[in-house]
């Protein structure tokens, strides 16, 4: 069995991870632990809350294959919050460690926690934001709609499709080039089209 950790934090935006968390959903030798500072419920900018199954001192994030990074509705709240980078820091080593999915602004905890110091990333970051905050490397910015370097994959908040591909793939699960297209505008669907079989 593979295991896959998904990060929460307040206003964690769910929407930017689900494409990827429903790939992994469908995959019978893959298993998520949602993880967090405390064992509490989060809620995300959308107003749903999701229960941390564990928190970091129950967890070592070397164990698993995988460690997926929602984006952030307002990121000073976590990054506030040493704990959140305090555990992201014990990624920092020379041996195996996951894959890291970071969506939109949550690279900023990668940086602050000295990950992104020698990587290639992109997001969803205000310009200002690099401003102020001068431990993010922006010389490794790379404005691109996914950006995976050394380990680490990231994105913006508009191409969680192609993000989640991206991640997928380089967990070696099959995903094609079609999955979660946007609908066809130059023709109607048809109603065969639109008729579902169950293959059991």
């Amino acid at each position: 069995m593979k295991h896959f950790l998904v990060m929460l934090y307040p206003g964690f935006c769910n929407f930017e991870i689900t494409a990827l968390t429903e790939i992994l959903a469908f995959q019978d030798d893959w298993e998520t632990t949602t993880v967090a500072a405390a064992r509490k419920a989060y809620t995300g900018e959308d107003g749903m809350a999701v229960l941390a199954q564990k928190d970091f001192s129950q967890v070592d994030p070397l164990d698993y294959e995988l460690l997926i990074l929602p984006g952030i509705d307002d990121y000073h709240v976590p990054l506030s919050d040493e704990r959140n980078v305090a555990f992201l820091a014990r990624l920092k080593t020379t041996g195996k460690r996951p894959i890291i999915a970071s969506m939109s602004s949550s690279p900023i905890l990668l940086a602050k926690a000295g990950l992104l110091a020698d990587t290639k990333f992109t997001g969803g970051l205000f310009e200002e934001t690099y401003e102020k905050n001068s431990f993010i490397p922006k010389q490794n910015l790379v404005r691109q709609p996914v950006v995976s370097d050394n380990g680490i994959i990231s994105s913006s908040f508009q191409f969680f499709r192609e993000f989640a591909i991206t991640v997928a793939r380089a967990c070696d699960i099959k995903v094609g080039d079609r999955f979660l297209e946007p609908a066809r505008t130059d023709r109607p669907y048809t109603a065969e089209e639109l008729t579902y079989h169950f293959e059991g």
